[in-house]
């Protein structure tokens, strides 16, 4: 029975729900079913009871509520049972305000009526006192920003109860009471957001006819194109992979970039020159060099550049920088194209 409950408790508070808002001013009511767990009354055995409560929310996440809760225990080995029946007053401070979530805290006290019950006997009723202090959840259902709002509301509470002690009395029946059941909030302020509409108003006027405007004057003639580029121009940012002339990626973005400012200069004659730093030998630095220069030029050619075109390598040779530091070297690995004539007032080989 004590998993049954469990599972339940676990099942409903799956429930999905908007954020919760502000609930200061409202009051609600709380039906829960609930398990007593008898610790300290080993004669009576744990049953199902319930309870009903009724609560005012009061500002800065605090509430007051009232509850009444009942419930009937057999006495093991016997036909008779106790209904025992509770009044307390509960202070409830709750955490987490705009969350769907919200952990709380109670504490409180009252008064415990106890009646014996046997068939066929009447049995007068004990009354005492109780206490009582746990914590729960509250799970918004739905939307928790109207005037109404409701919760699943799930709580475990450890209850003292101060029995009569003449013979007839009952020695101390306190226990864990485990509980599920509902919060129902009314009065709580409506936090929806208002419906715009909009309204057009169509208004219709006459509008003269007015003769038609003469055409538009001929748009200006583009501007002339930029100076050809002269000298050298380095591929800042082509890099290659290492001892090879394959091009990586990063490459491709300063490539079509060129490709795009020199396709205004179909007459440019160019030449692709490629460049080492000064570790291994010139023999194999040439080769390399001669490797990437034609890699770019394929590049160059292979997307849609139609200049006249050659490649050369010239391995170690016309450092710009200082080969003894590493940024010297990387300065120096690079590729240039040479502009030999064309449209750059040189002649055309």
């Amino acid at each position: 029975m004590k998993r049954s409950l469990v599972l339940i408790l676990t099942g409903m508070t799956a429930a999905g729900s908007a954020l919760a808002g502000d609930d200061a001013g409202s009051w609600y009511v709380s039906p829960m079913l609930q398990y007593d767990l008898l610790n300290n009354a080993p004669p009576l055995k744990d049953n199902f009871g319930y309870q009903a409560g009724v609560g005012f929310n009061l500002p800065h996440e605090w509430a007051l509520e009232a509850d009444f809760n009942r419930g009937v225990f057999d006495i093991k080995g016997t036909d008779a049972a106790r209904r025992l029946s509770g009044f307390s007053i509960d202070g409830i401070k709750k955490f987490l305000p705009n969350s769907i979530l919200q952990p709380y805290l109670l504490a409180g006290g009252g008064e415990l009526n106890d009646t014996p019950q046997e068939a066929g006997y009447t049995y007068r009723t004990f009354h005492t006192y109780l206490a009582e202090a746990g914590g729960g959840l509250l799970t918004g259902i739905g939307s928790q920003t109207g005037s109404t709002r409701v919760q699943l509301r799930t709580e475990a509470k450890y209850r003292m109860e101060w029995a009569n002690r003449d013979m007839y009395g009952v020695k101390d029946p306190s226990g864990l009471m485990l509980g599920v059941g509902v919060v129902m909030n009314f009065g709580a302020p409506n936090e929806t957001p208002p419906v715009i509409k909009e309204v057009v108003h169509e208004v219709v006027r006459e509008v003269p006819v007015a003769a038609p405007p003469p055409p538009p004057p001929p748009p200006p003639p583009p501007p002339p194109l930029p100076p050809p580029p002269k000298g050298d121009i380095r591929l800042q940012g082509v890099t290659f992979a290492t001892d090879s002339a394959n091009l990586n990626p990063e490459s491709d973005m300063v490539l079509d970039t060129t490709i795009a400012s020199l396709k205004q200069y179909p007459n440019l004659v160019i030449e692709v020159r490629g460049y080492a730093d000064n570790r291994g030998s010139q023999e194999y630095n040439l080769k390399l060099t001669q490797r990437r220069a034609e890699s770019v030029m394929q590049y160059l050619q292979s997307h849609g550049l139609t200049n006249q075109m050659t490649a050369k390598g010239y391995g170690k040779d016309d450092p710009i920088a200082d080969n003894s530091t590493k940024d010297g070297r990387l300065a120096n690995r690079r590729v240039t194209l040479h502009i030999v004539g064309g449209d750059s007032g040189g002649n055309t080989p």
